[in-house]
């Protein structure tokens, strides 16, 4: 084994990865900007829950409200908000509570009466994890309630009493009911739409970002240059082609997530389709786009932390946007994931329609025209 040929291999590795700034990028600048954003993330974003209140009314029903807030979680646990019964679906589905405890009114002379009180868990239930928590809270609440209130041995008596030994006051506590979703949704089909955003537009932005790379590297747009072919046609041509196979993909993951794997879903698969083809179309005209910077594939490569890594973290799938960073809001509005993500789950989840998830598509349209224009003026000055 000669060392001087090793080392002067070495040492020509080294100045080739020297002389490459994006490959030094890659190496020093980008993890220390991913590591950034995770510990940003991760410590500076709140998973406080909020339960809906609708409290019994009345004046003798002051004292079990007190009851109940001191037996709620403390602030840094759990958000309460006080609703009335007419507000509980809006609120609920304009997402300002993930689940509302609902008291009858007349609670207080239930109790006066020795009756079992029904008290009702409405759940939002788009995602079955939260949904899970805060059903286990809300029944603890009432279980904890009932230990509290003692059958009253007064009539007209309003001051809830603890007696040393005395049995639990019987809640009838109906069957939670949940706005979206159901007792059978898993955190797998919450995750399902989120991951179908995902690898539709990984996948289709890592192979036209490559599949273009050739292209270019092979001389072929030089060739085809050649031919009757306006660049207009040229332009169009290679969109389409790879749209197509890109839109193809998207179909096969949908349907395999769907018909394979099994998750549950309520909206319509159509609207699905037509969403993830709008974040295809997107995500084939950002890899032609990108893939003019790029001089091989493993430059091609560099582009995915900064890409995908960053839009993992900020467009809501693992962490609601609401509950993020203040300072790391404003870029999860202009990635495209985050409009494919939310429109992805108010369809497969919450049933929504066209014109409930219109302003997402209506983003990731405007993603998908700027994304052509961009491909497009890439195109035609390689054809230059």
């Amino acid at each position: 084994m000669n060392m001087a040929r090793i080392l002067a291999l070495a040492t020509r590795i080294n100045r080739q990865i020297l002389r490459d700034k994006r490959t030094l990028a890659l190496i020093f600048v980008v993890p220390l900007v991913v590591m950034t954003l995770l510990y940003l993330v991760l410590t500076n974003t709140t998973n406080v829950h909020t339960l809906a209140l609708v409290r019994p009314t009345g004046v003798e029903s002051d004292n079990v409200n007190t009851l109940i807030d001191k037996l709620l979680p403390g602030k840094d646990k759990l958000n309460v908000i006080s609703i009335n019964a007419d507000q509980v679906d809006t609120t609920l589905k304009q997402g300002n509570a993930d689940a509302a405890l609902v008291f009858p009114a007349d609670f207080m002379t239930q109790v006066m009466q020795k009756a079992q009180p029904s008290v009702q868990i409405i759940l939002e239930g788009s995602d079955p994890v939260v949904a899970s928590a805060m059903s286990d809270l809300s029944e603890s609440l009432l279980h904890q309630l009932g230990i509290a209130l003692t059958p009253l041995t007064a009539q007209g008596q309003t001051q809830p009493v603890v007696l040393p030994g005395s049995a639990p006051l019987p809640l009838t506590i109906a069957t939670p009911r949940y706005l979206y979703g159901g007792p059978d949704y898993t955190f797998n089909d919450s995750l399902a739409p989120a991951l179908l955003g995902v690898f539709s537009f990984f996948f289709v932005f890592l192979l036209t970002s490559v599949a273009f790379l050739r292209e270019r590297s092979q001389g072929t747009i030089e060739r085809v240059m050649v031919s009757p072919m306006k660049r207009a046609e040229l332009v169009m041509g290679y969109v389409c082609g790879f749209t197509l196979f890109a839109l193809v993909q998207s179909l096969v993951i949908l349907l395999f997530i769907v018909f394979v794997l099994r998750v549950h879903y309520s909206g319509n698969l159509a609207l699905v389709f037509l969403t993830t083809a709008l974040l295809t179309v997107g995500s084939v005209n950002l890899g032609i786009f990108l893939s003019t910077f790029a001089r091989n594939e493993f430059q091609v490569v560099q582009f995915i932390p900064l890409v995908l890594g960053v839009q993992v973290f900020l467009s809501g799938i693992f962490w609601p946007i609401a509950q993020l960073p203040g300072a790391l809001r404003p870029f999860a509005y202009i990635l495209p994931l985050t409009y494919a993500n939310d429109a992805l789950r108010s369809v497969m989840l919450k049933g929504a329609d066209f014109s409930a998830i219109s302003g997402q598509m209506g983003a990731l349209l405007i993603f998908a025209l700027l994304m052509v224009i961009l491909s497009a003026l890439t195109i035609r000055r390689e054809a230059v």
